[in-house]
């Protein structure tokens, strides 16, 4: 009965008391750089394509089941650099559906050191088919009786500095705030969804010699917006190991998450653990080819969720085209970011 009354909850998606929209989040964004920094558009220095399907919830009805697909490359000057990302998100009667260009502008520091500034924009097409829901009993409510539709703007920036055993980002992928309403009003209440602007900070370093075995990379990323719970920002910390410049072996925190509101904590008790452990993860990249990766993560819920559901699974799969041969004479197989 409980995993009936909480798949209700999820599958009511924001049209009840919910009181912020994120954007989808992955745990091997540092794969996928671009989704979340449109400066790290050219990063690679070749075609890079990236798609990332992630399941979060595995095993509860209506769970989020997301899909994040990205482009990009240098122009042939190559201080200029485009890309693409397209995304849908499903959360039970709501489905969204974001299409983002972007365009970074890099200066080279030195030989092996790159700033680059980044801006990018799209909008985001959102459906919430509340007529699809079966309510109690069958009772008539208001809430479920009608659709929402609703095409969404947004822009964004971001800077990325890195080097070859270095990156360091900060972005804000939305700096237009708005309310999930039929007027986009942005002081609509709380009882509307809404989409704050976006913090979000991420760092890395490598160590080890280039002709080590075994190369070590701690990695984090923080996640800010208005509205979370605590009002303090969500972390991931990432520890990975790279075997013989080929594949990567990865173990994870992530701090966060809102299930207290949905499973009895209350605000107060939520005060005094700010730093909730949502969850652990696991991951593995390979390098199949010199062009083509693949990969996989789990992530086990620590939070009270764990009750509910068997864990988040996500499936990458990466490819690199070659578009200048004679600047690349031989295939890279290393890539630290």
């Amino acid at each position: 009965m409980k995993k009936i009354l909480f798949s209700l909850f999820v599958a009511m998606g924001f049209a009840a008391a919910v009181h912020a929209q994120q954007d989808a989040e992955y745990n091997m964004y540092m794969f996928n750089g671009l989704y979340i920094n449109p400066a790290y558009a050219g990063s690679q220095d070749v075609v890079s394509v990236m798609g990332i399907y992630r399941h979060q919830w595995a095993g509860l009805d209506g769970a989020p089941r997301t899909f994040n697909a990205s482009v990009h490359s240098p122009l042939r000057r190559e201080q200029y650099a485009l890309g693409m990302t397209i995304s849908n998100d499903r959360l039970g009667l709501t489905n969204s559906f974001n299409a983002t260009g972007a365009f970074a502008y890099r200066i080279k520091l030195g030989k092996d050191n790159i700033l680059a500034i980044g801006i990018q924009a799209g909008a985001t097409y959102y459906q919430q088919r509340n007529t699809e829901a079966t309510t109690p009993s069958n009772n008539y409510d208001y809430l479920f009786s009608v659709n929402t539709n609703l095409w969404l703007p947004n822009f964004g920036a971001g800077v990325y500095a890195y080097g070859k055993r270095y990156f360091a980002g900060f972005s804000m992928p939305h700096m237009l705030p708005f309310s999930l309403n039929q007027k986009w009003k942005l002081n609509a209440s709380d009882a509307v969804a809404h989409q704050y602007n976006y913090y979000l900070v991420t760092a890395g370093y490598v160590f080890g010699k280039d002709a080590a075995i075994v190369k070590v990379r701690p990695s984090f990323l923080m996640k800010y917006q208005k509205g979370l719970p605590y009002d303090v920002p969500n972390f991931d910390f990432n520890l990975g190991l790279l075997f013989i410049d080929r594949v990567w072996f990865i173990v994870g925190a992530r701090t966060g998450g809102e299930a207290f509101s949905v499973l009895g904590d209350t605000k107060q008790t939520a005060k005094q653990k700010p730093f909730n452990l949502e969850g652990l993860v696991g991951m593995v990249q390979a390098k199949v080819t010199p062009q083509l990766s693949i990969g996989y993560s789990y992530q086990y819920s620590i939070s009270k969720l764990r009750s509910y559901e068997t864990g988040t699974h996500e499936i990458m799969i990466g490819y690199e085209f070659w578009y200048n041969k004679k600047r690349f004479v031989t295939p890279r197989f290393v890539k630290y970011f």
